[in-house]
């Protein structure tokens, strides 16, 4: 998406609108954000998207109707491609169970939040800007994290917290000790 240079604004607009569109069923996203400053930017995101040949023709803002607005097949399917990949990237990296005292815990249960792996894919896609590099600072940090024995969490927190800002902090600071059961001390 790198290859747009497509705004933090236009990125929640394509966004919105994806999930406001029949197929999804959630147009209050989109109306919240209208009702709280969208409609000051909205004719502005569209002639952005146009001149960026995201969407295809003029679309006048007192009248969004999502499933109306064209876009440029190229970029949906780079959309698509680029959302579902680092997606599943990451699901895939993730790993499957926690051994907590001889019990597995599972990591990548997304099942109380997404009604598929397709949806929490596009989910994280969207959480990081659709943004390549970004993702691959974040499977890096994964990576370490897994290899250092510092990932105790679930896929959903890891991505909903942006957990890997925290574990980022941990690897590029080796001297902070994280805190752990035993250096703990209460005082009775």
């Amino acid at each position: 998406m790198a290859v747009y240079n497509l705004t933090a604004d236009e990125l929640l607009l394509i966004y919105l609108t994806f999930l406001a569109r029949d197929e999804e069923g959630h147009p209050e996203f989109f109306t919240q954000w209208f009702k709280n400053g969208g409609q000051s930017k909205l004719r502005d995101l569209f002639n952005s998207l146009k001149e960026k040949r995201i969407i295809l023709k003029d679309y006048n803002p007192e009248s969004y109707i999502p499933n109306e607005i064209e876009f440029n097949k190229t970029f949906l399917k780079s959309w698509i491609k680029n959302s579902l990949q680092m997606g599943k990237e990451l699901f895939e990296a993730y790993p499957p169970f926690l051994n907590i005292n001889g019990k597995f815990a599972p990591l990548r249960d997304i099942s109380k939040r997404f009604s598929s792996l397709d949806d929490f894919f596009f989910f994280y896609s969207t959480e990081i800007g659709n943004n390549p590099e970004k993702h691959k600072e974040i499977m890096e940090i994964l990576n370490w994290s897994k290899e250092n024995g510092y990932l105790n969490f679930g896929i959903l927190s890891f991505v909903i917290s942006h957990q890997w800002e925290s574990l980022k902090i941990l690897r590029d600071n080796p001297e902070i000790a994280p805190i752990s059961q035993n250096s703990i001390y209460i005082d009775e």
